[in-house]
Parts: structure tokens; C-alpha cells; sequence
């Protein structure tokens, strides 16, 4: 188990995806990885336990080579595509930019909303034949744009949350164009339960996720443009007006920055913007990402790098942080906080 102070907000489990029960108590990885660093992976603790391997484990690595998947409805992300006025995301971005910029990132990251909490927004994952993957919801303080992480972490997922209805995306092996087929079930989506410290635990779903890189419905829009990837989605959205030259997207963690993922990017150069404290594991990631996509010229920026504070490497900042400091403290001095 993790030995930081936050291992009851921050631990998540990893589950048997065919039994639907946590495996062992400390196989799971804490969210906080940048400082606290704990992950016990299934493949180690089966490899370290044997006689605890599933009968299924055959079928586990056909399911994560698959090609099949599932996709949201887009009547589903269409009805989130309201409510602006009380999305917490939205109106800090209405803050920054004023409505009309605001509704321009709106509409171009398809930004949606949730009632999961109370001015919650969704990332939809939307790939590059405008299929909805999956969406993140997030909480974000109205106030300074940080995430809400107390009494626990607010992140959920809609593909464990929306709908009785999904459509299952096939795609053959030129990967040229999806065939899409109506799957319907009278339970395909999992329900949430809360325990006593608030955290989301989920029960076995039959859906098949396959993520894709935040914003790559973008790419089809220019196929010549330089990408810039960052950790998270809001600093996609926000790096967008700062720096314009790129098509941003966002990986979605620091582990999310996936030779899979990245495939969609071959023939591209792309910028890595990560974290302050991400930056030797994805320099690392860099190099195999370019030896895995040899068409493709991922190239690490240093902005960060140069003379970060203590207080900078505690918060675990990213390039869109100095851009809200700066509000914040515009904002102050004229007295709007």
C-alpha cells in the first residue's frame, strides 16, 4: 500500500474485469503518482502469486489486443452539451477569456456537463472518425480552476455512468473506416457505490473501452499542424489561446501518454508538455513513442524545466498554471475575487 497521507482518497484498486471483485488489497496504484509513486500492477502480483492466476487470464490478453470497442451515443453527449451557466469549468473559462472565447473552447472541445456533482464537466474522448470513446467528469473549484480533491478525489467516468443503449465500433484491419453495429443489454453499464471515504468503486461492466487521446477529433482538421500533448484536458483547452500554433490534446494522466494512443499521430511532429515532475518519464516515453511510431517526431519542451520553484514541484505544475496565477492575481489586485 502507498505510505503517503492520502492513500484513502487516492488508492484505486485494480479489479478482475471477469469476476467483478478487487483483487488483492495492495495491487492497485496510487493517483498521486508524481509524489507518492506506489504501483502494483496485476501482471506483478500474479506473477509473484501463481497459484493465484485466473482461468481467464488467456482471455484477458486476447481482450486488451482487441479491436473491438465501445462507443457513447451521440444523443448521450449531445443532452450534456447544456447548462453552461452553471458549470464551474465554463465559467472560469468565461472568467479568462470572456463568453465568446469561452464558447469557442466549448465548442471546439465539445466540453460537456454533468449532474454527477454539481457544476461537474466531462472530457469526451471523441477520436478521429468522430466516435465518443468514453468522457472523464471532473470537479473543478469555481474559484482558481484546481480540481476538487477533497473529502475525495471528484473523477468519474461516464462509461460506467450514462445509458442502457451503447453502439460497438469494429474495425478491420486496414483501420480505414468503422463499421459500427447496436449492441443493447439490460445491464451493460456498471452501477457506482460510495464508500465510507467517498471514493467511486465500480462492480464489472461489459464494456469494451479503448481510449483515445483527448481532442483527436481535431487532428482531421489540419493534417500538417504540429500537435502539442499535455497531462490533463483542461490544459489542452486553456494552451490553445496561450499558443495557438498547435493542435493541443491531452493524455490524460502521466501514465496516459500510450504507444496506442499515439498511433493516430504517425507522419506528425508532436510537442510533450508534461508536468514539472513528469518530465524523466516522459522523456522516456518520447524515446519509445519515436522508436514505436518512426514517422512520427515526438519531442519533449523544457519550458518547466528552467528554474522551477520548491513550491512549483509541490503543486505539480504544468504550463497552464503560471497562466491562471497570473490571472488570479490580475483578478485580485482589481478586486473581482
Amino acid at each position: 500500500m502507498p505510505n503517503c497521507n492520502h492513500r484513502h482518497r487516492t488508492f484505486t484498486r485494480y479489479i478482475d474485469t471477469e469476476t467483478g471483485n478487487h483483487l488483492a488489497h495492495n495491487v492497485g496504484k496510487c493517483d498521486r503518482l508524481d509524489h507518492c509513486g506506489y504501483h502494483h500492477s496485476p501482471h506483478e502480483f500474479f506473477k509473484a502469486n501463481p497459484g493465484h492466476k485466473p482461468l481467464h487470464d488467456n482471455t484477458m490478453k486476447k481482450t486488451s489486443q482487441s479491436t473491438h470497442f465501445n462507443t457513447i451515443p451521440d444523443s448521450i453527449v449531445a443532452s450534456t452539451l447544456r447548462g453552461y451557466d452553471k458549470n464551474n469549468f465554463s465559467m472560469f473559462l468565461a472568467r479568462m477569456f470572456g463568453a465568446e472565447g469561452a464558447l469557442y473552447l466549448i465548442e471546439k472541445y465539445r466540453i460537456g456537463c454533468s449532474k454527477h456533482w454539481p457544476g461537474a464537466t466531462i472530457f469526451w474522448q471523441i477520436d478521429n472518425y468522430d466516435k465518443v470513446r468514453t468522457g472523464k467528469i471532473m470537479l473543478y473549484n469555481s474559484k482558481d480552476c484546481h480540481r476538487v480533491k477533497e473529502p475525495f478525489n471528484h473523477i468519474a467516468w461516464a462509461h460506467r455512468l450514462v445509458g442502457k443503449s451503447v453502439r460497438k465500433d469494429s474495425f478491420g484491419e486496414s483501420r480505414k473506416s468503422p463499421k459500427d453495429t447496436t449492441v443493447t443489454s439490460k445491464d451493460v453499464f456498471s452501477d457506482y457505490t460510495k464508500s465510507p471515504e467517498g471514493l467511486l468503486h465500480t462492480v464489472a461492466s461489459d464494456y469494451q473501452l479503448k481510449q483515445c487521446l483527448f481532442g483527436e477529433h481535431l487532428l482531421k482538421l489540419d493534417p500538417f499542424k504540429t500537435v502539442a500533448i499535455a497531462e490533463s484536458e483542461k490544459t489542452a483547452i486553456i494552451a490553445s489561446i496561450y499558443l495557438p500554433n498547435y493542435i493541443w490534446m491531452a493524455a490524460g494522466s502521466m501514465e496516459g501518454l500510450t504507444v496506442d494512443k499515439c498511433r493516430v499521430l504517425k507522419g506528425r511532429v508532436v510537442r510533450l508538455y508534461p508536468d514539472v515532475n513528469a518530465y524523466a518519464k516522459w522523456h522516456t516515453k518520447a524515446r519509445e513513442l519515436n522508436r514505436r511510431i518512426p514517422t512520427a517526431n515526438f519531442i519533449v519542451d523544457n519550458t518547466l524545466t528552467q528554474n522551477p520553484t520548491a513550491y512549483d514541484r509541490e503543486r505539480g505544475v504544468d504550463i497552464v498554471d503560471k497562466w491562471i496565477d497570473n490571472k488570479l492575481l490580475e483578478w485580485e489586485m482589481e478586486g473581482k475575487v
